[in-house]
Protein backbone atom coordinates (compact mmCIF):
# COMPACT_ATOMS: atom_id res chain seq x y z
CA UNK A 1 0.00 0.00 0.00
CA UNK A 2 2.80 2.31 1.07
CA UNK A 3 5.35 2.12 -1.79
CA UNK A 4 9.03 2.93 -1.36
CA UNK A 5 10.51 6.09 0.94
CA UNK A 6 13.44 8.17 -0.60
CA UNK A 7 15.39 5.75 1.62
CA UNK A 8 14.73 2.76 -0.49
CA UNK A 9 12.73 1.16 2.60
CA UNK A 10 8.64 0.78 2.35
CA UNK A 11 6.95 3.68 4.18
CA UNK A 12 6.05 1.57 7.10
CA UNK A 13 9.66 0.89 8.12
CA UNK A 14 10.64 4.58 7.99
CA UNK A 15 7.41 5.77 10.25
CA UNK A 16 8.78 2.83 12.74
CA UNK A 17 12.17 4.40 12.70
CA UNK A 18 11.35 7.37 14.82
CA UNK A 19 13.65 6.13 17.70
CA UNK A 20 16.64 6.34 15.26
CA UNK A 21 15.89 10.42 15.11
CA UNK A 22 16.78 13.19 17.26
CA UNK A 23 14.08 13.87 20.16
CA UNK A 24 11.60 15.93 19.19
CA UNK A 25 11.67 19.73 20.81
CA UNK A 26 9.18 22.86 20.58
CA UNK A 27 7.70 25.48 23.40
CA UNK A 28 4.32 24.41 23.24
CA UNK A 29 2.75 20.66 22.78
CA UNK A 30 -0.48 20.29 22.10
CA UNK A 31 -2.58 16.88 22.59
CA UNK A 32 -5.14 16.49 20.50
CA UNK A 33 -6.20 17.62 17.29
CA UNK A 34 -9.65 18.43 17.96
CA UNK A 35 -11.86 21.66 17.63
CA UNK A 36 -10.28 23.20 21.08
CA UNK A 37 -6.50 21.55 20.50
CA UNK A 38 -6.87 23.54 17.37
CA UNK A 39 -8.21 26.53 18.98
CA UNK A 40 -4.93 26.39 21.22
CA UNK A 41 -2.09 26.20 18.35
CA UNK A 42 -4.41 29.00 16.74
CA UNK A 43 -3.77 31.28 20.04
CA UNK A 44 -0.53 30.40 20.44
CA UNK A 45 0.81 31.46 17.38
CA UNK A 46 -1.26 34.19 16.96
CA UNK A 47 0.57 35.82 20.11
CA UNK A 48 4.01 34.35 19.03
CA UNK A 49 4.77 32.03 21.85
CA UNK A 50 6.82 29.99 20.29
CA UNK A 51 7.12 26.61 18.48
CA UNK A 52 4.09 25.11 18.66
CA UNK A 53 3.58 21.01 17.66
CA UNK A 54 0.04 19.31 17.45
CA UNK A 55 -0.20 15.21 18.13
CA UNK A 56 -2.90 13.30 17.76
CA UNK A 57 -3.66 9.33 17.54
CA UNK A 58 -5.15 9.58 14.34
CA UNK A 59 -4.00 10.63 11.49
CA UNK A 60 -6.01 13.75 10.49
CA UNK A 61 -7.37 16.15 12.51
CA UNK A 62 -10.77 15.05 14.05
CA UNK A 63 -13.47 17.35 14.08
CA UNK A 64 -16.02 17.05 16.39
CA UNK A 65 -18.22 13.40 16.01
CA UNK A 66 -22.19 13.47 14.73
CA UNK A 67 -23.82 15.78 12.72
CA UNK A 68 -22.11 18.39 10.46
CA UNK A 69 -23.53 21.62 12.24
CA UNK A 70 -23.07 22.11 15.88
CA UNK A 71 -25.28 24.44 18.21
CA UNK A 72 -23.61 27.43 19.98
CA UNK A 73 -25.79 28.05 22.98
CA UNK A 74 -25.16 31.28 24.98
CA UNK A 75 -24.63 30.11 29.13
CA UNK A 76 -25.64 32.28 31.47
CA UNK A 77 -24.40 34.08 34.69
CA UNK A 78 -22.06 36.78 34.91
CA UNK A 79 -18.94 35.13 34.02
CA UNK A 80 -20.56 32.66 31.32
CA UNK A 81 -22.18 35.47 29.54
CA UNK A 82 -19.03 37.84 29.24
CA UNK A 83 -17.43 34.40 27.80
CA UNK A 84 -20.44 33.69 25.56
CA UNK A 85 -19.85 37.21 24.01
CA UNK A 86 -16.28 37.05 23.53
CA UNK A 87 -17.14 33.43 22.30
CA UNK A 88 -19.37 35.05 19.90
CA UNK A 89 -17.02 37.65 18.55
CA UNK A 90 -14.10 35.32 17.96
CA UNK A 91 -16.63 33.16 15.83
CA UNK A 92 -17.58 36.44 13.93
CA UNK A 93 -14.12 37.25 13.20
CA UNK A 94 -13.59 33.53 11.92
CA UNK A 95 -16.72 34.36 9.65
CA UNK A 96 -14.81 37.53 8.44
CA UNK A 97 -11.98 36.75 7.65
CA UNK A 98 -11.15 32.86 7.70
CA UNK A 99 -10.22 32.00 3.94
CA UNK A 100 -12.63 28.58 4.63
CA UNK A 101 -16.43 29.60 5.74
CA UNK A 102 -17.33 28.13 9.29
CA UNK A 103 -20.79 28.11 8.13
CA UNK A 104 -21.70 30.02 10.89
CA UNK A 105 -25.50 30.56 10.56
CA UNK A 106 -27.41 32.93 13.45
CA UNK A 107 -31.12 32.19 13.98
CA UNK A 108 -32.04 32.79 17.77
CA UNK A 109 -32.85 30.43 20.43
CA UNK A 110 -35.18 29.42 22.37
CA UNK A 111 -34.62 28.90 26.25
CA UNK A 112 -37.61 27.16 27.17
CA UNK A 113 -38.40 27.27 30.72
CA UNK A 114 -36.32 30.81 31.24
CA UNK A 115 -38.49 33.90 31.80
CA UNK A 116 -35.41 35.77 32.09
CA UNK A 117 -35.82 39.18 29.72
CA UNK A 118 -32.08 40.58 30.30
CA UNK A 119 -30.64 40.00 26.92
CA UNK A 120 -34.05 37.82 25.28
CA UNK A 121 -37.77 38.35 24.61
CA UNK A 122 -39.96 36.22 27.13
CA UNK A 123 -42.50 34.27 25.20
CA UNK A 124 -45.84 32.46 26.46
CA UNK A 125 -47.51 29.42 24.69
CA UNK A 126 -49.24 32.09 22.38
CA UNK A 127 -46.51 34.16 21.04
CA UNK A 128 -44.73 31.14 20.64
CA UNK A 129 -47.44 29.65 18.33
CA UNK A 130 -47.83 33.06 16.40
CA UNK A 131 -43.81 32.86 15.63
CA UNK A 132 -43.85 29.23 14.94
CA UNK A 133 -46.90 27.48 13.33
CA UNK A 134 -45.86 24.03 14.23
CA UNK A 135 -45.88 24.52 17.44
CA UNK A 136 -48.87 23.45 20.12
CA UNK A 137 -49.70 24.48 23.29
CA UNK A 138 -47.93 24.15 26.05
CA UNK A 139 -47.33 25.52 29.84
CA UNK A 140 -44.08 26.55 29.74
CA UNK A 141 -42.53 29.54 28.88
CA UNK A 142 -39.23 30.60 27.22
CA UNK A 143 -37.38 33.26 26.78
CA UNK A 144 -35.52 33.52 22.94
CA UNK A 145 -32.08 35.18 22.40
CA UNK A 146 -31.21 36.68 19.15
CA UNK A 147 -27.27 35.72 19.24
CA UNK A 148 -28.28 32.00 19.47
CA UNK A 149 -26.48 30.26 16.29
CA UNK A 150 -25.58 27.02 14.45
CA UNK A 151 -22.39 26.37 12.98
CA UNK A 152 -20.56 24.02 10.27
CA UNK A 153 -18.36 21.94 12.79
CA UNK A 154 -16.18 20.16 10.14
CA UNK A 155 -15.84 23.87 8.44
CA UNK A 156 -14.50 25.04 11.59
CA UNK A 157 -11.81 22.23 12.23
CA UNK A 158 -10.94 22.97 8.59
CA UNK A 159 -10.33 26.72 9.05
CA UNK A 160 -8.22 26.10 12.20
CA UNK A 161 -6.30 23.38 10.58
CA UNK A 162 -5.38 25.59 7.30
CA UNK A 163 -4.25 29.02 9.63
CA UNK A 164 -2.19 26.61 11.72
CA UNK A 165 -0.23 25.43 8.80
CA UNK A 166 0.17 29.06 7.27
CA UNK A 167 1.22 30.35 10.72
CA UNK A 168 3.79 27.49 11.06
CA UNK A 169 2.94 25.03 13.36
CA UNK A 170 3.20 21.65 12.90
CA UNK A 171 1.04 18.73 13.16
CA UNK A 172 2.29 14.96 13.70
CA UNK A 173 -0.66 12.28 13.10
CA UNK A 174 -0.86 9.05 14.03
CA UNK A 175 1.42 9.84 17.21
CA UNK A 176 -0.93 8.51 20.35
CA UNK A 177 0.28 10.43 23.56
CA UNK A 178 2.52 7.44 26.19
CA UNK A 179 3.76 8.97 28.71
CA UNK A 180 4.30 12.62 30.44
CA UNK A 181 7.06 13.59 32.59
CA UNK A 182 7.21 17.06 34.22
CA UNK A 183 10.14 18.59 35.17
CA UNK A 184 11.06 22.18 36.52
CA UNK A 185 12.16 23.55 33.07
CA UNK A 186 9.42 21.52 31.17
CA UNK A 187 8.02 18.32 30.18
CA UNK A 188 9.70 15.33 29.08
CA UNK A 189 7.18 13.22 26.45
CA UNK A 190 7.00 9.96 24.58
CA UNK A 191 4.35 9.26 21.55
CA UNK A 192 4.17 6.06 19.71
CA UNK A 193 6.49 7.29 17.35
CA UNK A 194 9.13 9.77 18.72
CA UNK A 195 10.52 11.55 22.53
CA UNK A 196 10.75 14.57 23.04
CA UNK A 197 10.65 17.80 25.18
CA UNK A 198 8.25 20.47 25.94
CA UNK A 199 7.97 23.80 28.02
CA UNK A 200 4.30 23.22 28.35
CA UNK A 201 1.66 20.53 27.14
CA UNK A 202 -2.02 21.19 26.63
CA UNK A 203 -4.39 18.44 26.85
CA UNK A 204 -7.23 18.72 24.66
CA UNK A 205 -8.64 15.30 24.30
CA UNK A 206 -12.02 15.61 25.71
CA UNK A 207 -12.80 13.36 28.30
CA UNK A 208 -10.03 11.56 27.93
CA UNK A 209 -8.37 13.68 29.38
CA UNK A 210 -9.87 13.83 32.80
CA UNK A 211 -8.39 10.04 32.41
CA UNK A 212 -5.10 11.51 31.51
CA UNK A 213 -4.66 13.59 34.34
CA UNK A 214 -5.54 11.14 36.82
CA UNK A 215 -3.22 8.61 35.50
CA UNK A 216 -0.49 10.86 36.35
CA UNK A 217 -1.66 11.37 39.52
CA UNK A 218 -3.73 14.73 40.00
CA UNK A 219 -6.90 15.52 41.02
CA UNK A 220 -9.24 17.99 38.58
CA UNK A 221 -12.83 18.70 39.49
CA UNK A 222 -14.50 17.86 36.44
CA UNK A 223 -17.69 15.91 36.08
CA UNK A 224 -18.11 13.88 33.02
CA UNK A 225 -20.90 12.85 30.79
CA UNK A 226 -22.58 10.77 27.64
CA UNK A 227 -24.21 12.34 25.12
CA UNK A 228 -26.86 10.68 22.56
CA UNK A 229 -27.27 12.33 19.29
CA UNK A 230 -30.69 11.77 17.25
CA UNK A 231 -30.85 12.86 13.86
CA UNK A 232 -34.51 12.52 13.09
CA UNK A 233 -37.11 13.09 9.39
CA UNK A 234 -38.96 16.22 10.19
CA UNK A 235 -42.13 17.55 8.58
CA UNK A 236 -43.59 21.09 9.92
CA UNK A 237 -42.13 24.27 11.12
CA UNK A 238 -40.08 24.37 14.23
CA UNK A 239 -37.53 26.57 16.18
CA UNK A 240 -34.61 26.62 14.82
CA UNK A 241 -33.02 25.97 17.81
CA UNK A 242 -34.33 24.77 21.03
CA UNK A 243 -32.58 24.77 24.70
CA UNK A 244 -33.68 22.98 27.68
CA UNK A 245 -31.45 23.86 30.37
CA UNK A 246 -32.69 21.84 33.16
CA UNK A 247 -33.34 18.94 30.63
CA UNK A 248 -30.08 19.27 29.30
CA UNK A 249 -31.59 19.04 26.14
CA UNK A 250 -30.75 20.78 22.78
CA UNK A 251 -33.22 20.32 19.44
CA UNK A 252 -32.04 22.10 16.41
CA UNK A 253 -32.64 22.04 12.35
CA UNK A 254 -29.72 20.62 10.96
CA UNK A 255 -31.15 20.45 7.35
CA UNK A 256 -34.46 21.14 5.36
CA UNK A 257 -35.96 17.82 6.56
CA UNK A 258 -33.85 16.65 9.47
CA UNK A 259 -33.06 18.01 13.18
CA UNK A 260 -31.11 16.81 15.46
CA UNK A 261 -31.73 15.97 19.23
CA UNK A 262 -29.09 16.12 21.37
CA UNK A 263 -29.67 14.22 25.11
CA UNK A 264 -27.07 14.34 27.70
CA UNK A 265 -27.11 12.27 31.17
CA UNK A 266 -24.25 11.70 33.69
CA UNK A 267 -21.38 8.90 33.46
CA UNK A 268 -21.58 7.01 36.05
CA UNK A 269 -18.48 4.95 35.88
CA UNK A 270 -16.33 7.92 35.47
CA UNK A 271 -14.51 7.21 38.63
CA UNK A 272 -13.85 3.85 38.21
CA UNK A 273 -10.07 2.91 37.42
CA UNK A 274 -9.50 2.43 34.11
CA UNK A 275 -10.13 3.76 30.36
CA UNK A 276 -13.56 4.98 30.13
CA UNK A 277 -16.65 2.73 29.31
CA UNK A 278 -17.69 2.53 25.11
CA UNK A 279 -20.41 5.19 25.48
CA UNK A 280 -23.89 3.69 24.41
CA UNK A 281 -26.99 5.80 22.81
CA UNK A 282 -30.02 5.83 25.61
CA UNK A 283 -32.88 5.01 23.37
CA UNK A 284 -34.74 5.22 27.19
CA UNK A 285 -33.96 8.98 27.37
CA UNK A 286 -35.20 9.73 23.77
CA UNK A 287 -38.43 7.62 24.84
CA UNK A 288 -39.22 9.75 28.06
CA UNK A 289 -38.21 12.91 25.91
CA UNK A 290 -40.97 12.21 22.65
CA UNK A 291 -43.54 11.85 25.32
CA UNK A 292 -42.76 14.83 27.52
CA UNK A 293 -42.65 17.33 24.56
CA UNK A 294 -44.98 15.38 21.30
CA UNK A 295 -47.54 17.37 22.84
CA UNK A 296 -45.85 21.03 21.85
CA UNK A 297 -43.57 19.40 18.85
CA UNK A 298 -46.50 17.26 17.35
CA UNK A 299 -44.13 16.45 14.75
CA UNK A 300 -41.70 14.43 17.38
CA UNK A 301 -44.15 11.61 17.83
CA UNK A 302 -43.61 9.87 14.80
CA UNK A 303 -40.69 11.39 13.27
CA UNK A 304 -38.22 8.07 12.57
CA UNK A 305 -34.79 8.36 13.87
CA UNK A 306 -32.24 7.88 10.65
CA UNK A 307 -29.27 7.85 12.48
CA UNK A 308 -28.15 7.87 16.25
CA UNK A 309 -24.68 8.31 18.12
CA UNK A 310 -23.06 8.77 21.34
CA UNK A 311 -19.72 10.03 23.01
CA UNK A 312 -18.57 11.12 26.06
CA UNK A 313 -17.84 14.77 27.22
CA UNK A 314 -16.96 17.03 29.95
CA UNK A 315 -19.71 18.54 31.45
CA UNK A 316 -20.54 22.33 31.94
CA UNK A 317 -20.67 23.29 35.19
CA UNK A 318 -20.85 27.15 37.01
CA UNK A 319 -18.67 26.21 39.79
CA UNK A 320 -15.46 24.82 36.54
CA UNK A 321 -12.84 26.28 35.97
CA UNK A 322 -11.29 27.53 32.56
CA UNK A 323 -7.62 25.53 33.14
CA UNK A 324 -6.74 22.70 35.54
CA UNK A 325 -3.10 22.68 35.45
CA UNK A 326 -0.65 20.27 37.43
CA UNK A 327 1.53 21.15 40.76
CA UNK A 328 4.23 22.21 38.55
CA UNK A 329 2.25 24.17 36.09
CA UNK A 330 3.44 22.25 32.79
CA UNK A 331 0.85 20.86 32.29
CA UNK A 332 -2.55 22.19 31.44
CA UNK A 333 -6.23 21.17 30.70
CA UNK A 334 -8.55 24.04 29.18
CA UNK A 335 -11.52 24.03 30.72
CA UNK A 336 -14.86 22.38 28.75
CA UNK A 337 -18.31 22.94 29.11
CA UNK A 338 -21.12 20.36 28.46
CA UNK A 339 -23.99 22.02 25.71
CA UNK A 340 -21.79 25.01 25.64
CA UNK A 341 -18.82 24.00 24.43
CA UNK A 342 -19.18 24.38 20.98
CA UNK A 343 -19.32 27.91 21.47
CA UNK A 344 -17.03 28.94 24.57
CA UNK A 345 -13.99 26.07 23.41
CA UNK A 346 -12.08 28.95 21.44
CA UNK A 347 -12.61 31.14 24.89
CA UNK A 348 -11.47 27.82 27.25
CA UNK A 349 -8.42 28.13 24.59
CA UNK A 350 -7.84 31.68 24.71
CA UNK A 351 -7.84 31.76 28.56
CA UNK A 352 -5.14 28.87 29.00
CA UNK A 353 -2.71 29.77 26.78
CA UNK A 354 -3.24 33.35 28.19
CA UNK A 355 -2.31 31.86 32.01
CA UNK A 356 0.16 29.92 30.58
CA UNK A 357 2.11 32.54 29.14
CA UNK A 358 1.36 35.02 32.21
CA UNK A 359 2.95 31.92 34.56
CA UNK A 360 -0.02 32.09 36.41
CA UNK A 361 -0.88 28.23 36.29
CA UNK A 362 0.65 25.64 38.49
CA UNK A 363 -1.01 24.01 42.05
CA UNK A 364 -4.54 24.15 41.01
CA UNK A 365 -4.54 20.69 41.02
CA UNK A 366 -3.28 18.21 43.81
CA UNK A 367 -1.24 15.37 43.47
CA UNK A 368 -3.32 12.48 44.80
CA UNK A 369 -0.32 11.35 46.85
CA UNK A 370 -0.22 14.73 49.02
Amino acid sequence: MGGDSLLGLPQETVLNLGFLMGPLECDHLVVGAGSTGLAVVDHLLRREAGSVLLIDSHETPQSRLGAPRAPLIPAEGDRWSRWSRRGQELYEGWDSWLEIDPGLRRSGVLIMGEQSATDGEILDSEKMKHRWSGLSDTDSWATFLGHGATVDAMEVTSALMWRMRKGGGRFHGGAALHSLEEASDGVHFSTSRREGFASHVFLCIGAHSTKLLEGFGVRHGHRLETVSEFTLAWDGEVPPLIHWPKEKAVLFRSSKDEVEIILQADLEDADLPGPLPDPTVCWEALSEFRKKWCSWLPPLEVAAVKRARARHRVSFSAESSTLYASAGGRIVMPGSCGEHSELLFPVMAEEAVEQVLAGSTGGLLEDLEG
